[in-house]
């Protein structure tokens, strides 16, 4: 597009002048046509404004436009972004009427060049999605659909277009962020977004940024970084991605997936340390140890067992047969006993003391100690035992029966006096026990109360009444962060002050609110309230779902969450879909979409990768069909009735099925409503994740 507007070419469009005959024509179209100059500022609007919103062109051109946009800062952002790109947009946001009524709106803009193809301005509509076609209104829906698949991903998903510019935060990505995406240059990415390397204290380069690695044209594989926002504690990050390219070959910017390893991170340190443990622990008994393969025959026997001995490591052979060979002949029968009524599962412990020939032809005694695993028939599979010298033990026992009969009675009143004490450390050992028991069960309540307080991604507020017929009185007794966070407004140092002083608007506004709190206490009965409003310290105005639960001492709690819808998506649904289908087939979840009854409608490419059945084979399906007992079927089928006929936010679920091939996996099933253009559930979508491995670890 040139920079030959149907705009009338003046500085000040809407002074009173006499119109030109293409200013008419504008005023009578059914849509609202703008112009703006090249930073985005609106400077021209049709008539058709004043029918929208009933304000005047004149007084809505310039900063004065976003007065009448509800949402008006993430609006404003999509607007910048799509300014910066210089390219055709479209974007959704919604227009408060004269009504008072929100007008959701389609913006469409165009940019204006001139013969030296430069940016001189730009030139769109604005229309109502009410009036789009049957085509417009399928493109709306779809982005509604892509968005909510992207946000109910576990992983978070960053994309940026050719320019580098970000263009694509998903919800899990903005939870690992602390914020919104920002159209920046790639060279700010890593500052901006706190991105460190794995020693979580060298800023990340540029140039190593994954990201901006994919968007080189480079498949990024399986690389870590730590995500250290300023508002939150740093996230290990596990990061896949690839460049995003047309069928025509065409660059179109580049896709990551975030994968938060944090837990994993902390999982590997701590099995780490437990060896680190184990091993330390087994150097300080001194015992040797073994490992008989039953099966196989096979056996590991550690160092230290064959160094007791006085053996090297290549003088014993590592089998069952290189250690009979050293066993003494006398004691081998009660051995070869002793071993076959363990093995039997006739004695749940297999021990034994026996002698073992030592490289210099000599013997010691050895306490020998193990446990068996036996097999689904019964069959014994595998021993792991230890060794233990007790030579010395044995020859004081020699020496102890060679004493006279004149020393028995002072063995037996010492081993009386032994046997006292040793029932007093016995008693002192379980106190002790007992006492750290309680001591770690009380230590566990404390932390657990606290994590769930101040990790707790709902806002969570105590009060307490003094006066239970007057509601402005209430008195703050406890906060969390988040209730901080979600409110904008600093709570822990309000801590016993009134409502009327916190939130001084509120109280005036909305003191039907503060008699319902009083009467959760009054009757001792806990009280949804739904759609309750509160404008932040911004002037931002929020729409917020509260629990409130009554608390001993005339207190009640109130849990409360921000449920402002979600906006729309931003790109067009051609570019979104080439996107969207790379991100989909990038990720290793199963991306599902089912009716109100459960059966498949959509199902990703992972689906036949995580069960092996084609995803032709498996549409108009269920997937209780697959679950491995008829009780976990019909139980499926009951959770999924209930969330769908109670028509649930959010359903996270466990479930157990058999693959094709009939092995057991377990899967990690998270669901959400799949409403239609008018807001009915049509059905579900969600994503499934392979949990088998994680718990069988």
């Amino acid at each position: 597009m040139t920079s030959e507007s149907p705009f009338p070419r003046s500085s000040t469009p809407y002074q009173s002048q006499p119109k030109s005959d293409s200013q008419s024509i504008l005023d009578a179209l059914p849509v609202v046509v703008w112009q703006a100059d090249t930073q985005g500022q609106v400077i021209s609007l049709s008539a058709r404004w004043q029918t929208l919103t009933g304000r005047t062109p004149t007084d809505s051109l310039g900063k004065a436009f976003w007065d009448a946009v509800k949402e008006e800062e993430h609006s404003r952002q999509q607007w910048q972004t799509a300014c910066h790109r210089q390219q055709p947009f479209v974007i959704y946001f919604d227009l408060c009427q004269n009504n008072g009524i929100p007008q959701p709106i389609v913006a469409q803009g165009e940019p204006l060049r001139n013969e030296h193809n430069q940016l001189t301005g730009w030139v769109g509509t604005l229309q109502p999605t009410n009036t789009l076609t049957s085509s417009q209104t399928e493109l709306v829906y779809s982005q509604k659909f892509l968005q909510a698949v992207l946000d109910s991903l576990s992983n978070g998903i960053v994309a940026c277009d050719a320019q580098g510019v970000l263009t694509l935060f998903n919800r899990t990505t903005q939870e690992l962020h602390g914020g919104p995406c920002r159209p920046i240059p790639a060279e700010q990415w890593a500052q901006h977004y706190d991105l460190y390397q794995t020693d979580s204290i060298t800023p990340l380069a540029h140039n190593d940024n994954p990201l901006y690695q994919a968007l080189q044209g480079r498949s990024v594989q399986n690389f870590e970084m730590v995500i250290k926002p300023s508002q939150q504690p740093p996230r290990s990050i596990l990061v896949n991605g690839e460049p995003i390219i047309a069928e025509d070959g065409h660059k179109l910017g580049a896709v990551v997936a975030l994968q938060d390893i944090t837990q994993r991170k902390q999982t590997e340190l701590e099995l780490q340390n437990s060896e680190e443990r184990w091993q330390l622990a087994l150097q300080g008994t001194g015992d040797g140890l073994f490992d008989w393969n039953i099966v196989t025959n096979e056996a590991f026997i550690s160092l230290q067992w064959k160094q007791t001995l006085g053996y090297d490591d290549h003088e014993v052979e590592n089998s069952f047969e290189g250690w009979r060979q050293l066993l003494h002949p006398d004691d081998l029968e009660e051995v070869a006993a002793a071993l076959e009524a363990h093995l039997q599962q006739n004695m749940p412990r297999y021990t034994a003391e026996f002698r073992m020939r030592c490289k210099d032809g000599s013997y010691k005694w050895i306490l020998a100690r193990g446990q068996t695993q036996w097999d689904d028939h019964g069959q014994p599979t595998r021993m792991i035992g230890s060794h233990q010298d007790i030579t010395r033990q044995k020859q004081a026992e020699q020496k102890l029966a060679q004493l006279n009969q004149e020393l028995e009675s002072r063995v037996n009143s010492r081993t009386a006096e032994l046997e006292a004490v040793n029932h007093q450390n016995k008693a002192l050992l379980a106190q002790e026990q007992i006492a750290r028991q309680q001591a770690e069960a009380a230590k566990a309540e404390i932390e657990l109360y606290e994590r769930i307080i101040h990790k707790i991604q709902l806002g969570f507020l105590v009060w307490h009444s003094p006066d239970l017929e007057r509601g402005e009185t209430l008195q703050l007794v406890a906060t969390n962060p988040a209730a901080e966070h979600i409110l904008s407004t600093e709570l822990h140092n309000r801590i016993g002050h009134q409502m009327r002083e916190i939130f001084p608007d509120f109280t005036q506004q909305y003191p039907h609110i503060l008699r319902l709190l009083l009467q959760v206490i009054q009757e001792q009965h806990p009280r949804s309230i739904e759609n309750v409003p509160f404008t932040l310290p911004n002037g931002e105005e929020n729409i917020f779902s509260l629990r409130a639960f009554p608390l001993p001492g005339d207190c009640v709690g109130v849990a409360f969450e921000n449920i402002t819808p979600q906006k729309r998506t931003e790109a067009a649904l051609s570019l979104i879909e080439q996107r969207y289908q790379t991100v989909i087939d990038r990720v290793k979840e199963v991306i599902f979409q089912t009716d109100i009854h459960g059966s498949w409608t959509f199902l990703s490419s992972a689906w036949t990768e995580l069960t092996g059945y084609d995803v032709g084979e498996s549409i108009g399906r269920s997937l209780a069909q697959l679950v491995t007992s008829e009780t976990e079927q019909q139980k499926w089928q009951d959770v999924f009735n209930h969330f769908v006929q109670e028509k649930g936010a959010f359903l996270n679920h466990k479930i157990e099925i058999w693959t094709k091939d009939r092995e057991r996996r377990w899967l990690n099933i998270r669901v959400v409503p799949l409403p239609n253009i008018d807001g009915i559930t049509v059905g579900t979508l969600g994503a499934i994740n392979d949990i088998t491995e994680f718990l069988q670890t």
